[in-house]
């Protein structure tokens, strides 16, 4: 028997604090932000159209930040050199994705992702510091003197000329113009890059390190979700697989071998052997996808899916 004793001198609560809320989509039904999907199966089987399922979907919902804004969304599609070719016209639906966001990289890859991140960054730096002038001007609007207002926030206000935000040229936007409330919610697709060193085993490899910190907001790190696309689930390092929070299985000869590659991931909520019941399930539907969902805010009705508009509930 195993039995357990309150020890009345330690305590098993922390503090107060303010939780971190990133946006979220509109539609409940979709998973959850943040979050790294990785899709591997053999060519041809349908993962770019699976995932361009899913980002058609989350831009129909629309998001919606902690404070209420509405988030825009963006779609960044970086491949090895096909993002643009005619047998990949489907991104062309994409209403999220811009041309200039389909990018085609061979060599250089890190030096690529790194930009990429570093240009995420600084909008959402420039948008944040906007947020904090608009309410430092509302601040000053509303006081009757400068008792409540401190040194850098009357600094701030001088540089800015005590100019209304509403009204200031230089406030965030789009490439449409449209004024950027809060940071976009980004999608990043890493399309087949199995010829380039993306998946490297070097050190300082950019996607692992992305991996580890694409979900975390910070003054250095801006949050983005990550959907890997490959054909070899072998060629994806095990730290990304231990990162991901989505696994798309889709149709594979060798479904075994696929389900043990990641069954310590999804381990904490499916038994091998409900997988594979419901990898034989989905498989025998055309396209279908078999979904497992291992994100920690996903309701435990959405946790495996047969493509991403059916819940299936595993025995």
């Amino acid at each position: 028997m195993v039995s357990h004793k309150k020890l009345k001198t330690i305590t098993d609560k922390i503090g107060k604090y303010k939780k971190y809320t990133p946006p979220q989509p509109n539609n409940k039904d979709l998973p959850p932000l943040y979050h790294i999907i990785l899709s591997a199966s053999t060519k041809g089987s349908g993962k770019t159209y699976n995932c361009c399922l899913l980002l058609q979907n989350y831009y129909e919902s629309g998001f919606t930040a902690q404070n209420g804004d509405p988030v825009q969304m963006r779609i960044i599609w970086v491949s090895g050199g096909t993002s643009k070719s005619k047998q990949n016209s489907i991104l062309d639906s994409l209403k999220g994705l811009r041309e200039e966001d389909r990018i085609d990289v061979n060599d250089d890859i890190d030096e690529k992702l790194q930009e990429i991140y570093d240009d995420l960054l600084a909008e959402k730096l420039g948008i944040e510091e906007y947020n904090y002038y608009a309410s430092v001007y509302e601040k000053y609007m509303t006081s009757r003197d400068f008792r409540n207002i401190t040194d850098d926030e009357l600094l701030l206000l001088f540089e800015k000329e005590f100019i209304d935000p509403a009204k200031d040229t230089t406030r965030p936007t789009d490439e449409d113009g449209n004024i950027l409330l809060q940071p976009r919610a980004v999608f990043l697709v890493l399309d087949d890059l199995i010829s380039t060193d993306a998946f490297s085993t070097k050190k300082n490899n950019f996607i692992n390190k992305l991996c580890v910190k694409s979900r975390h907001d910070s003054d250095e790190l801006c949050p983005i979700n990550l959907f890997i696309i490959s054909q070899n689930l072998k060629s994806i390092p095990p730290l990304i697989r231990r990162q991901s929070d989505l696994f798309v299985l889709l149709k594979n000869s060798n479904k075994e071998m696929i389900v043990d590659a990641i069954s310590t991931e999804i381990g904490s909520h499916f038994t091998r052997e409900q997988v594979l019941k419901a990898y034989e399930y989905t498989s025998s539907i055309p396209y279908g996808a078999l979904i497992l969902d291992i994100h920690k805010s996903t309701e435990d009705t959405h946790r495996a899916r047969l493509n991403w508009d059916n819940l299936l509930t595993l025995e």
